[in-house]
C-alpha cells in the first residue's frame, strides 16, 4: 500500500511501470468496445473513456525516446482513440445544431486529445491529416468563442459547464505551443471574462447560466480538480491562483491526512452524478482527478497520499503485466486513474514531509471515497 511507483528504463528514460501496466490492461478492453459499455454508465462515458486513454498514451509517447518501440506503439494507440472520438458513435449523443456544433464538451475533448497526440510526436512524425484537422477545429472553436456573448459555450441546449469550455481553451493553448501562436488574444480574453464571473470564493463555478456566464452553482471539488489540470496548460499563473483557493476551500484533513472535498467548507450537500460518492465530505471524483491536479502544481506529498489511497482501496492488482482497479470491471474508472497517475510518468521529487506515518489512518477515509466511486459506477452499470 505504501510503496512508491516503480520506474523502468526505456531507451535511457525512466518511465512509470504502473502507468504502462494500467494501459496494457485497458488496451484490449477498449479495442473490444469497453467505451461503448461505459456510455451506459455515464452520460459522456464513451468520450471520457477514449479521451483519457488517448491522453495517457500521449504522455507515454512524449516521455519515451522517439526511436523506441514504446513511443511508436503509444502514438498509434493515442491516434486510434482519437479516431474513436471522431467517429459517428463519439458524437452521437451531442447536438449538431448548437452554435458550436456538437457542443463544448465534445469539441473540447476531441481537440484536446488530438493536440496532445500531435505534441507527443516529432514534427516529422505528425500526419498531415491530423495537423489539418486540429488546425481547422482550433480556428472554428476560437471563432465561436470570440463571437459568443458568454465565455461559456453550451454543451447541451441551454446548459453550460465551465470545465467543458476549459478543455477547448486548453486545446488552443496546446496549438500555440506546437505552431506559431494564433490564439493568445482569444485565450486572454476568455481568461478575463471568466475571472469576472467567479463565485463568492473567487473560484470558477461548477455550472453557469449559458447566456450570461453568471454562476448557477458555485465551485465544487470534482470540477475544480479537472479545471486545474486544464489551467496548467492554459495559463499556469492563473491556475496557480485558482489552486491557492482550491487548497483553502477544498483540501481537508481526516485522521491527520489530506483529502479533496466535493463541496467547500461549510457545505454538506450530498453526492450526484458529477461528484460520485461523497464520504465524510470527501469527494470520490474530486480525489481521483485531484491526484493529477496536485501533482501538476507541485504538491507531491498530497499527490503521493492520494495515489496510495487509490492503489490500496481501489483494489489495485497486477497480473500478467496488467494493472487494474476493482477487478478491472470499470474501464472508465481505470481511464481516470491512469490519467491521474500519468502526471508522474517520469520520476518526481520525493515528498517534502514524512507523511507516511499518518497514511495508514487517513487511507481509511480517502480510499473509501475512491472505492465508493468505483462501486457507484458499478451500480450504475
Amino acid at each position: 500500500m505504501l510503496r512508491r511507483p516503480i520506474y523502468v528504463n526505456v531507451g535511457g528514460q525512466r518511465l512509470n511501470a504502473d502507468v504502462l501496466a494500467q494501459l496494457r490492461h485497458l488496451q484490449p478492453r477498449l479495442h473490444a468496445g469497453a467505451a461503448t459499455d461505459m456510455q451506459g454508465l455515464f452520460p459522456e462515458g464513451f468520450v471520457f473513456t477514449n479521451a483519457l486513454y488517448s491522453l495517457s498514451w500521449s504522455e507515454v509517447a512524449a516521455a519515451a525516446p522517439p526511436a523506441s518501440r514504446l513511443h511508436q506503439a503509444a502514438v498509434a494507440e493515442s491516434r486510434w482513440a482519437v479516431q474513436q472520438l471522431a467517429s459517428p458513435e463519439g458524437k452521437a449523443i451531442f447536438n449538431p445544431d448548437l452554435p458550436l456544433p456538437y457542443g463544448a464538451f465534445y469539441v473540447g475533448w476531441l481537440n484536446y486529445a488530438l493536440g496532445k497526440q500531435l505534441g507527443a510526436q516529432t514534427p516529422a512524425e505528425r500526419q498531415a491529416a491530423d495537423t489539418a484537422a486540429f488546425r481547422r477545429s482550433c480556428a472554428h472553436l476560437a471563432q465561436v468563442l470570440d463571437s459568443a456573448d458568454s465565455p461559456y459555450l453550451e454543451t447541451y441546449r441551454n446548459l453550460a459547464w465551465p470545465a467543458d469550455v476549459a478543455v477547448g481553451v486548453a486545446s488552443l493553448a496546446v496549438h500555440d505551443r506546437l505552431y506559431p501562436p494564433r490564439y493568445q488574444r482569444t485565450i486572454r480574453r476568455w481568461l478575463r471574462r471568466v475571472a469576472a464571473f467567479t463565485d463568492s470564493s473567487g473560484l470558477l463555478p461548477h455550472e453557469v447560466e449559458f447566456t450570461s456566464g453568471q454562476p448557477r452553482e458555485g465551485a465544487r471539488g470534482s470540477s475544480q480538480s479537472l479545471m486545474l489540470c486544464l489551467l496548467a496548460d492554459i495559463d499556469p499563473a492563473f491556475g496557480r491562483r485558482q489552486f491557492q483557493g482550491y487548497q483553502r476551500y477544498f483540501v481537508d484533513r481526516r485522521l491527520g491526512l489530506l483529502g479533496i472535498r466535493e463541496y467547500p467548507f461549510g457545505s454538506t450537500l450530498g453526492a450526484d452524478v458529477d461528484s460520485g460518492p461523497v464520504i465524510w465530505e470527501i469527494g470520490g471524483a474530486a480525489s481521483v482527478v485531484g491526484r493529477r491536479a496536485v501533482q501538476l502544481y507541485g504538491e507531491t506529498e498530497l499527490a503521493e497520499a492520494l495515489r496510495g489511497s487509490m492503489e490500496a482501496f481501489g483494489l489495485a492488482s497486477t497480473a500478467d503485466g496488467k494493472r487494474a482497479y476493482l477487478f478491472g470491471q470499470l474501464p472508465l474508472a481505470d481511464a481516470f486513474l491512469v490519467w491521474g497517475n500519468a502526471a508522474a510518468i517520469q520520476p518526481q521529487p520525493a515528498p517534502a514531509h514524512n507523511w507516511r506515518w499518518r497514511f495508514q489512518l487517513y487511507s481509511l477515509l480517502v480510499a473509501a471515497a475512491a472505492s465508493g466511486l468505483l462501486f457507484w459506477l458499478w451500480r450504475r452499470r
